[in-house]
């Protein structure tokens, strides 16, 4: 189980599963205490939040911090279109961005 949260975080880190420039598509797996997960502006659970994502949702990681990974996604008026390779940061300007916790994220081929 833990595995798959420690490949994701070294992918992140060093780009090896996408070309520079582009990020992984990945998706919230949440947990069973709760139904939403929390994104924060900052890599602390003391930020304060910009979204909440639910089970399933896409989103791109873009990097990683810690135990935090830097996320894109669409939420509300933001779009985050990415394609099967991932999401070109040059078009992700129309993503709503944050932090989210590294074990509430996990890898998916699309």
């Amino acid at each position: 189980m833990i595995l798959a949260p420690l490949a994701l975080l070294f992918a992140a880190q060093s780009g090896a599963a996408t070309p520079a420039g582009v990020c992984s598509y990945a998706v919230i797996a949440g947990d069973t205490s709760s139904r939403k997960t929390n994104v924060h502006r900052t890599p602390t659970i003391a930020s304060g939040k910009v979204g909440k994502l639910g089970r399933g949702t896409p989103v791109f990681v873009c990097g990683a911090r810690g135990n935090w990974l830097w996320v894109h996604f669409a939420q509300g008026r933001h779009s985050c279109r990415g394609t099967a390779n991932g999401l070109d940061v040059r078009y992700a300007s129309t993503c709503a961005k944050g932090w989210v916790e590294l074990h509430r994220v996990t890898i998916a081929a699309r």
